[in-house]
């Protein structure tokens, strides 16, 4: 499947950043052409992260986010950010981000910022993939470029399958597409700005997970994300490969339930990540 989408020039930072206005708690930020899903879910979730930590006194980080896509965005048209205090701790801030293009509010999160602490803890062991640099290499052997998802466009990232394409459909396919990830000239981004691009990058493939059981993505089946929830755990070094272990554990009613976790290259947890999406057979051609 091809997803057209206009070359640029932008670096990724510059394209997920919000400019401030006269009032402290709105933002503008530039749409971007994705092709025919218009405004890609992760470009939201940056961007409207973006304009809340802005908010936010240092060093308080982004521990979570619960958003809701409601609208089609388009991408010719420049994006309101309007942040609302829901609170302010001493520990711990608060706050409802909403988007709006044409008078419309098009997508709406709500995002929790905290101190960082220590203490006891516990978490999953990452699963074992083939590696990244192999697979890339078996790739780029067959002539093959990477697959044409968001983050990979105009070389903003770099976002390898550890599976057969999910463009292609074969029977008894399980529903799970897990992701090696990573953005090779972040070395100098700091600790909010590898937030705000994490965000962008854990939509990616999300939706599609559920698809792949039952035929190809916008050709059999039409899928778009409805609501997007993450839990940031520790800081990341974007420049090293992140594995993005994720599934679908459902579909019900039209609804395809995806999950997943994000691992560095240390195969400790950083993100956890939840999303619904639609999942709808399309006519016969």
């Amino acid at each position: 499947m091809e997803m057209m989408y206009t070359p640029s020039d932008r670096d990724l930072l510059d394209v997920l950043a919000v400019r401030p206005t006269d009032d402290p708690a709105v933002f503008h930020g530039d749409g971007n052409n994705y092709g025919r899903m218009g405004i890609y879910g992760g470009h939201f979730l940056a961007q409207a992260l973006a304009a809340g930590l802005a908010t936010v006194d240092e060093p308080k980080m982004a521990h979570s986010l619960h958003a809701y896509f409601l609208r089609r965005g388009d991408p010719d048209e420049v994006i309101e950010y309007r942040v609302q205090t829901l609170r302010n701790g001493r520990g711990s801030d608060t706050r409802a981000i909403s988007a709006w293009q044409h008078d419309a509010e098009v997508f709406h999160m709500i995002a929790s910022f905290k101190l960082a602490e220590g203490g006891e803890g516990h978490e999953p062991t990452a699963p074992s993939h083939r590696p990244a640099e192999e697979l890339m290499a078996e790739r780029e052997a067959k002539g093959d470029e990477l697959l044409p998802l968001p983050p990979n466009q105009n070389g903003w990232a770099q976002v390898e399958l550890t599976t057969p394409s999910f463009f292609e459909y074969f029977p008894d396919r399980p529903p799970a597409l897990p992701v090696w990830m990573r953005v090779p000239d972040s070395g100098t981004f700091s600790e909010r700005e590898r937030q705000v691009v994490l965000a962008f990058l854990c939509d990616g493939p999300l939706m599609f997970n559920s698809v792949v059981p039952y035929g190809a993505p916008m050709e059999t089946h039409w899928a778009t994300s409805i609501d997007h929830s993450a839990w940031f755990h520790r800081p990341v070094d974007l420049s090293q490969w992140l594995l993005f272990d994720q599934r679908s554990t459902a579909v019900i009613d039209g609804r395809g339930m995806n999950s997943g976790e994000i691992y560095n290259s240390n195969n400790q947890l950083v993100m956890t990540v939840a999303q619904e999406s639609v999942l709808r057979g399309m006519p016969a051609q």
